[in-house]
């Protein structure tokens, strides 16, 4: 296909290497160093390469650099995106470029065909949605089958009608390939189909082939879902592994966007005593972690899942720091989430905090949600805060504030909507002297809302 200067070395594990060179010349004899513009930005960068041990169908390599999230890497010269047929697609497989539905008809498809590229006929077949592919043909390219979008999608939905001697005969053969699988785009849907439906025994076999690269996989956005999904369905395998490889990391998993799920999923399916080394390292951030984008999800399992005693290791600084965590970003799901699953003396800490500054807090784009939240889930907590609401007159009230607020007014609207009448017929009275108050701005919206009190004869 091509003459080229590998670019990396081939392991058989996930290792990291270093691209070393990006020389590389195409069959007509171009260079093809700077295709795309990419070679150059990444030949110095540390990569994650999965290799293929295995292939049924030799395909001559064309050693380009590996990126893992795209964009893939196309010759200078080849035909745009645009240019080809539309239901064409192309897929980067272990340091090999492998054609996708359609694209044999396409000018990038004629290409590889004329310069001697080779697909398996089985795989060929399914392409072409054959019904005649059979188990056994599958069994002997199960590699090229299971790293193609058509094959994978083939697999996972025959895989459902396979007896348990027939998923056990798949799994064995992907077994040595797991690493590989799983942190493919579709191979991960192989290996979770496999774990779900093979026999605990084979499930637990397979899952051991990922030990000691639990970290790396979960970091990983494929390999993370395969973690997710093995932690699911085989807790009991996974809980030393996950301890040992985990220990010590997880700030910094909860920090990356893929590996926090793992976290979650683990406070969520493994048992309390196999998780309680995530809630000691959260709690030694859990102000930090409570207003994070990643770690404001983490502190809202250890609220549904933890054990009373971890859940206030967690939220001792989190409760002194409730002020400020009410109005942040992302902090306000975790006080959302202390009202609904929190003890009742956490519950109303952070109640009378509202009621302090009901007006403040009611206006405030995210802190408004949390007074919301309370006036839904804390008993007593909706009339509470209509008092607070009603304590005082004047345009400088927190009635006044509330109303004219973008945040607020919808605060206002939610209280008129499900209160007592004579709750409503005050709050419509204070809403009315208000005059041009309520008029302008946000205020405007309330008006229809009083017209309905009037006509429920308040």
């Amino acid at each position: 296909l091509a003459q080229a200067v590998p670019v990396m070395s081939v392991s058989s594990e996930l290792v990291p290497v270093e691209v070393q060179q990006s020389v590389m010349v195409g069959p007509d004899g171009t260079d093809w160093s700077d295709a795309s513009g990419l070679m150059t930005d990444y030949q110095q960068q540390q990569m994650w390469y999965a290799p293929m041990t295995s292939l049924a169908s030799p395909m001559e390599p064309v050693f380009m650099v590996a990126i893992p999230t795209g964009p893939y890497m196309m010759p200078a010269g080849m035909p745009s995106v645009s240019d080809m047929d539309e239901a064409w697609y192309d897929q980067y497989y272990g340091g090999h470029w492998v054609g996708g539905h359609h694209g044999e008809n396409g000018r990038w498809g004629n290409w590889r065909r004329n310069e001697g590229y080779q697909v398996s006929p089985v795989l060929r077949r399914i392409w072409d949605a054959d019904e005649g592919v059979t188990l056994t043909e599958v069994l002997d390219v199960l590699m090229d089958v299971a790293l193609d979008r058509a094959g994978a999608a083939w697999i996972c939905r025959e895989i459902s009608d396979w007896d348990e001697d027939v998923v056990e005969s798949v799994a064995a053969a992907a077994n040595p390939h797991m690493l590989s699988l799983a942190v493919h785009e579709f191979g991960r849907e192989v290996v979770t189909a496999l774990i779900e439906r093979a026999s605990p025994d084979t499930a637990n076999n397979l899952v051991s082939q990922l030990f000691g690269h639990l970290l790396d996989l979960s970091r990983h956005p494929h390999g993370c879902r395969v973690v997710q999904h093995a932690i699911e369905h085989c807790p009991k395998e996974l809980q030393g592994p996950i301890q040992e490889e985990l220990r010590g990391e997880v700030v910094s998993c909860i920090e990356s966007a893929h590996a926090n799920f793992v976290i979650q999923k683990c406070i969520q399916s493994l048992p309390r005593l196999a998780t309680h080394f995530i809630v000691q390292e959260v709690s030694e951030q859990a102000v930090y972690l409570a207003r994070h984008r990643f770690g404001c999800r983490v502190h809202q399992r250890i609220l549904e899942h933890a054990s009373e005693s971890d859940v206030k290791s967690v939220l001792a600084e989190v409760m002194r720091s409730r002020n400020p965590l009410t109005c942040d970003e992302f902090g306000n799901y975790v006080v959302q989430h202390i009202l609904e699953f929190g003890a009742s003396d956490l519950q109303e800490a952070v109640v009378k905090t509202l009621l302090s500054d009901i007006g403040g807090f009611g206006s405030h784009k995210h802190s408004s949600n949390v007074v919301e939240k309370a006036m839904a889930v804390v008993p007593d907590a909706r009339d509470r805060v209509i008092d607070a609401i009603l304590a005082h007159r004047g345009a400088r009230s927190p009635l006044a504030a509330l109303a004219s607020s973008k945040y607020g007014n919808f605060v206002i609207q939610h209280i008129l909507e499900d209160c007592t009448p004579v709750q409503r017929k005050e709050l419509g009275d204070r809403l009315r002297a208000l005059g041009s108050v309520l008029r302008r701005g946000f205020g405007k919206h309330l008006i229809p809302l009083l017209g309905k009190s009037d006509s429920r004869g308040c």
